[in-house]
């Protein structure tokens, strides 16, 4: 994105496999790929429905702030949560 900021795609846990954590796992291991190259701050978005909001519950119990929201972005009552983390 920029030469200090990641963005974070896609970080997904199967649903028989959630609860052990393995998302915290792999989001800490990306965190400190990221520093490893120079970053400085993480982006993430989500939508305000993705697993009736657990993916927005679980980047803000890892530290991450709410920075920006665009109402109906992915269709009515579904928005666009953006999320960022400084490394």
């Amino acid at each position: 994105m920029t030469e200090t900021t990641f963005d974070l795609y896609w970080l997904v846990v199967g649903v028989e496999a959630r609860g052990r954590g393995l998302g915290r796992a792999m989001l800490e291991a990306a965190h400190e790929h990221m520093r490893g190259q120079g970053g400085r701050t993480v982006r993430v978005e989500t939508s305000s429905l993705e697993g009736q909001g657990g993916a927005a519950r679980f980047y803000e119990s890892a530290g991450y702030r709410l920075v920006g929201v665009i109402p109906a972005f992915y269709r009515p009552g579904d928005d666009l949560i953006i999320f960022a983390k400084a490394l």
